[in-house]
């Protein structure tokens, strides 16, 4: 069976507290995206709060909070 998606966290994941992202995780995700996996980014956080990231990451997918507006 081979692996067809790699979901991630991104806080303490794939970004530090500052919202800062080592190239080594950049390497690793391209190499997950050069072997035809898909990448998905899970979060608790809003799209609207993480759409830059799934931009930088090229994810495929992603599973966020609903927007909640009563918050």
């Amino acid at each position: 069976m081979s692996i067809k998606l790699i979901a991630s966290d991104l806080d303490g994941t794939i970004v530090d507290k500052d919202y800062n992202v080592c190239e080594e995780n950049f390497k690793a995700i391209k190499e997950i995206r050069d072997r035809n996996i898909y990448f998905a980014i899970s979060t608790a956080k809003s799209y609207a709060v993480t759409k830059s990231f799934c931009k930088q990451f090229n994810a495929s997918y992603g599973i966020f909070r609903k927007w909640d507006t009563d918050n």
